[in-house]
């Protein structure tokens, strides 16, 4: 058993990685600005990332990292960019500071290089740096691109995702919104397999040389998923403009390829399970979140 330090533990995927610790013998630290639910077995630590003596304490105290805390967001981050430089990369550059300093392995999670605007910028830049500590500080900080993580747990606010978004809309008895035409496409992924990858990431011995995908290499149309869930909930489908910082069109698919070659025969969950469970958890629990 690690005793390993989830940053943002107390966030959507952090949960899932939490459970996915627990299941695989490790020891648990969630380090969060508050703390809310608290779990058997899970250790908190509560701190920001943007303090460096309490990033250096908590990585001092553990034996791996797995760095997920950020201000999330597509155009809700355009209202806050300073913050979003500073906890995003400043706070990031503390975290492999520490990693460095007391030679912990480590797993940051980065996002497709698609969008634009100010949470990709910050998260590419960050991603950037963590090669650089690699090749020039001997870290272990193994890489992991996440795409659209659905499942049990994801808010519906501030930040506005499709699963939520549209299965508390549609349980609510309103039309699922569908920016742009609805042929932009997700490489959709179960946020448990995101978990596991992670991870398993952190347990490899290597140090990956290149970003490992989260991803089946899947794309899906929006409109198909919103169908779905539409069908699913007996709702209607209606259609707005693109949001700020957003591309019409996108396509985002994850490479197939990296996952194999560091994370060997990996088997994703299937939408239709996936979603499934995804839609019964907001079925029990949507009316906590609105």
């Amino acid at each position: 058993m690690k005793k390993i330090l989830v940053t943002g533990g107390q966030g959507f995927i952090g949960g899932h990685v939490i459970q996915k610790l627990l299941e695989r013998g490790h020891q648990p630290v969630s380090f969060d600005r508050k703390i809310g639910k608290q779990l058997p077995g899970v250790q908190y630590f509560v701190g920001d990332v943007r303090d460096k003596n309490a990033v250096d304490q908590a990585v001092y105290e553990s034996e791996g990292v797995i760095h997920l805390a950020g201000i999330l967001g597509t155009a809700e981050t355009l209202q806050h960019i300073p913050e979003t430089v500073d906890v995003n990369i400043i706070g990031t550059i503390n975290v492999f500071e520490a990693i460095k300093k007391y030679k912990r392995p480590a797993v940051y999670i980065t996002l497709p290089d698609v969008w634009q605007n100010p949470y990709a910028f910050t998260k590419r830049t960050a991603k950037d740096f963590a090669f650089l500590y690699n090749k020039e500080f001997g870290t272990k900080i193994n890489v992991v691109r996440a795409f659209n993580v659905y499942g049990e747990g994801q808010k519906f606010k501030p930040v506005r995702k499709f699963a939520p978004s549209f299965i508390i809309r549609a349980i609510q008895g309103e039309p699922l919104q569908v920016f742009g035409d609805g042929s932009q496409t997700m490489d959709l992924v179960y946020a448990g397999d995101t978990a596991e990858i992670l991870v398993r990431a952190l347990e490899m011995p290597e140090t990956a040389t290149e970003v490992i995908d989260a991803a089946p290499g899947e794309g899906v149309p929006v409109l198909k998923i919103a169908s779905l869930i539409a069908k699913d909930l007996n709702s209607k489908i209606e259609y707005l403009p693109m949001r700020p910082g957003e591309t019409n069109k996108a396509v985002i698919q994850g490479n197939t390829e990296t996952l194999n070659r560091w994370i060997k025969n990996f088997k994703f969950t299937p939408i239709e399970v996936g979603m499934k469970k995804t839609i019964d958890w907001y079925k029990a629990h949507w009316k906590e979140l609105v």
